[in-house]
């Protein structure tokens, strides 16, 4: 795993989900994101999501209330089917263990920054 996903594992609450504890970590947190990475050779763009993840954080007056989790390999594909993800790399978004939104692939920085403010903001609805 390049440093990126350490440097995302190393943030306050931060951890490695599988489907088995995926709920259990969704439930510690009132804000969320999975981020569930794919094969990395073959979607090298995860690495510039996790980089956009952790800038958009830092970014947030709310970034310590926002639990990281990163889906194992092995348990992509169930986490997948459970919120609705079909492509990857992708960030899910999650309030109250309801999603928020979806961000898959590489985006534009302002998609990222909308979707996370609505994310941080107190009233946030799920999508």
């Amino acid at each position: 795993m390049s440093s990126i996903f350490e440097t995302l594992l190393a943030l306050p609450g931060a951890g490695r989900v599988d489907a088995a504890g995926v709920e259990a970590f969704v439930g510690k947190a009132s804000r969320c994101v999975l981020f569930i990475t794919g094969d990395t050779v073959q979607r090298p763009e995860a690495a510039d999501v996790g980089v956009v993840l952790r800038e958009v954080l830092k970014g947030l007056p709310a970034a310590h209330d926002i639990r990281v989790g990163i889906v194992a390999r092995s348990e992509e594909g169930a986490v997948m089917k459970k919120y609705g993800v079909v492509v990857l790399p992708a960030l899910v978004l999650l309030r109250d263990g309801q999603v928020v939104d979806i961000l898959a692939r590489m985006r534009d920085w302002d998609v990222y920054a909308r979707a996370f403010a609505k994310l941080a903001a107190p009233d946030a609805v799920p999508a």
